[in-house]
This record gives structure tokens, sequence and C-alpha cells, in this order.
């Protein structure tokens, strides 16, 4: 009797033994006759059931499991059963996969009906977050982006257990699915754009299951996802830039405009900026090449997080920053309440049409050191971004005077 043991790809607290044999009838009178499959699983026998191979009695060895000889129709038998044995241990894997009973009623019943077996969903939802937290650094997402997809795998589980579908399986999310899920979604209530990303990561999980052969078909490939216009990014113009260093302001006006063009000329956050002015020195780095800024920044702590995230910034000083830092330490650092109701009092002087903050000022550095020539790389270590995509979708910002300044430097090639 062959014996075979699984050991599952994924964790589980023992080992599943599979026993799978072939015998003949005895009571068969037949110079041909069906071989039978005797099947044993984790040690409960069932009953047995017909194999489709047929072989002559005087080529089948009981004891050795195979038929014997070196003819065509022995090495035939031999592979099929082969075969079967694979098949059968192909679906006691595809059963713990999807995290269903693996009993040897279940092992026969889908070789025999041969129904694919679809893992559950958040069972493969639950791979796919794995996948994504064990990625190599350079590929691996940022931790902002980590933590969506956790939120977003317990919008789905939620959902899940509300509605009783706990062991739904992959085969059983359809584009109808979908769209009860995004309705359930938005009565919670959540936003248009928040909704349709959490359906899309349904898809998304569908299509890691497809290329990892968990499923044959994304049924959500087809779906058509509704999204709102993404809110515009924007930043100070080259002339409205000017505007704000020429403008004459009251006092307390005055005090924020020099807070906010030192953020336009920097990239560095309000509190950021605060601690570099009250003690310069031992941040800047000389170069042949010129001065830079070289601050650890640290990006907002979110409730996620179990440690700070810190970036580090290399920010070149431009000839404003120069001028303007000797000046900030005889200023007041107003709250950064007041810095922005001051900025919003700047903003209807500028007659700017959107709103100004600090966050404004940040977004005019990325597009100003592209201006004076800077590499997006470079500007994304400016900033101290982690993530190219998101200085692409947040900073890249850019004016016509960049167009037309190129038009000129390349005009002679």
């Amino acid at each position: 009797m062959d014996a075979i043991t699984l050991t599952p790809s994924l964790p589980i607290r023992k080992r599943v033994p599979l026993f799978l044999t072939f015998s003949l009838s005895p009571l068969g009178d037949q110079a041909v006759d069906e071989l039978q499959c005797h099947l044993r699983v984790d040690g409960s026998p069932v009953e047995a059931y017909g194999s489709g191979v047929p072989v002559l009695r005087s080529l089948w060895n009981d004891q050795r499991q195979c038929a014997e000889g070196t003819s065509a129709e022995a090495i035939i038998v031999n592979q099929l059963l082969s075969d079967i044995r694979a098949g059968h241990l192909a679906i006691l894997q595809a059963l713990i996969r999807a995290k269903r009973p693996c009993t040897t009623g279940n092992v026969k019943s889908y070789w025999l009906g041969g129904d694919p077996i679809a893992p559950q969903l958040l069972h493969t939802y639950d791979e796919y977050l794995t996948s994504l937290q064990t990625m190599p650094e350079p590929e691996r997402r940022a931790k902002s982006t980590l933590y969506k997809w956790e939120l977003s795998y317990r919008y789905l589980r939620n959902y899940l257990v509300a509605t009783g579908q706990n062991d739904l399986s992959l085969n059983a999310v359809t584009i109808g699915w979908a769209k009860n899920y995004y309705q359930w979604l938005r009565q919670r209530p959540l936003a248009i754009n928040f909704s349709t990303e959490l359906v899309g990561n349904v898809r998304e999980v569908l299509q890691f299951a497809l290329e990892n052969e968990l499923m044959d078909e994304n049924k959500l490939s087809a779906l058509k996802l509704t999204w709102q216009g993404a809110k515009p990014i924007t930043c100070l113009s080259l002339t409205q830039l000017k505007a704000l260093e020429q403008m004459t302001l009251p006092k307390p006006l005055d005090i924020a405009r020099h807070w906010a063009l030192l953020s336009c000329y920097t990239g560095l956050d309000y509190p950021d900026a605060i601690a570099i002015v009250s003690n310069p020195a031992p941040h800047i780095v000389r170069l042949p090449q010129g001065d830079k800024i070289v601050w650890q920044r640290l990006k907002v702590k979110q409730v996620h997080q179990a440690y700070p995230e810190w970036a580090i910034c290399h920010i070149p000083l431009l000839a404003e920053t120069r001028d303007l830092l000797p000046r900030m330490g005889q200023l007041r650092a107003p709250s950064f309440t007041g810095l922005n109701e001051n900025l919003k009092k700047i903003e209807t002087r500028l007659e700017l049409g959107f709103r100004f903050t600090t966050k404004t000022c940040r977004k005019t550095a990325g597009a100003l050191f592209i201006h004076r020539g800077y590499r997006m790389e470079a500007v994304q270590k400016i900033l101290g971004l982690k993530d190219f995509r998101t200085f692409q979708r947040h900073y890249l910002s850019t004016w016509q005077e960049v167009v037309d300044d190129n038009m000129e430097r390349l005009q002679d090639f």
C-alpha cells in the first residue's frame, strides 16, 4: 500500500496524510476490469469508487500497486494512476487553501465531480496582504498604503459577517455582488471615491488569485468603477510668489508671509521650519557646490503606526533662503491655526482663487525647485518623500514658466 503524505504550504496544526490504493474486484471474471480507488484521508476510509482506468488482470500486481511489464498498455496504466494520485493530492491542497474540511468524502466528491475548489475570499485577501507586507523594500508599498489595505480588509470582513457570507468563495464574487458591497459601503456612509477604492481592492485580490491559479476567471475584470474628480493640487505660480514677496502687509500678516515664504523656498513643514530657525547652524552642511540644510523630518505619525516614520531632507539653500534665515530668528512663531488664519487673509489680498495654507507652500517649493532646474528625483529627496508616486500626485505641478524656460534652454540644440 502506497502512503502519500501532503504537507500544505499554508501553516496548519498537523500533517494531513492521504492514502490512495487501487485494486480489482475479486468477484470479477473478465479479462479486463476497472481499477477501484480506496481512499483514506487522515485515517478515515470511504467506500471504494471507480478510477476510470481499465487494466488486464494478468498485468495487475496488487502488492506493488502497478501494472507489470514494459508493454505500452502497462506504461499507460501506470501513468494514469500516477495522474490520479496527483489529482487527489491537488484536491486536498485546494481544500486546505480554501479552508474547507479536509475529509475523505470531500476529496472523493470533488475528484468525481470535477468542480473547481475556490478558496474563500477573506482567506485569499489575507494571503494578498501578506504578500504586500513581505515584498522587498524597493517595491514595498508605503506604510500609509498598507494601512489602507488593512482597513479595506476590515470593511470587507464586516460586510461578509453582516450579510452571512463568511465562507464566500472566490468564484461567488460577481459584478452583482460587488455592486451590493458598494451600496453597503456608501450607507456606512463612506465617500464615493473611498467606496470605489475598496471595491477595486477586491478586484485586485481576485487578479492575484487568478495569477496564482486559485481561480479560472476574475469576474470583476469588466467592472466599471465610478470616481469623483480628484481635488486639484494647487501651489503659487511664479507671479503669485513674487507678489507675495513684494506686497505691503500689516505686522501679523507680514509675520505669516515670512513663514510662508520660508516654506515656499525650502519645502519645510511649519514645525520643522520653527526648529531650524531657532538654531540653524547644526543643520547647515557646507559643500563646494553650495550649502544645504539636512533635516530629519518626522512624517505625521498615524494611529496605526507602531513607530514614527522619519525621512531625511537635503534642501539646497536658495538665495532667498539665505536672505530670510537671519531675519526669521527675530520673528515670533504663531500657532499653526493662527498662521493658517492669516494666510487665509493673504489669500484674499492675492485673489488666489484657492485655499492658501502651509501645505500650499510646501507644494510650491516642489514646483519651484523643478523650475530652478532640479531633477524630479532630487526634488523628491529635497522634500523628504519616500514614495515617488506621492511626489507625482501631490507635488509635481508644472508651471507654464517651466515649459518656457526649457524651450529657451534647448533652442540651440
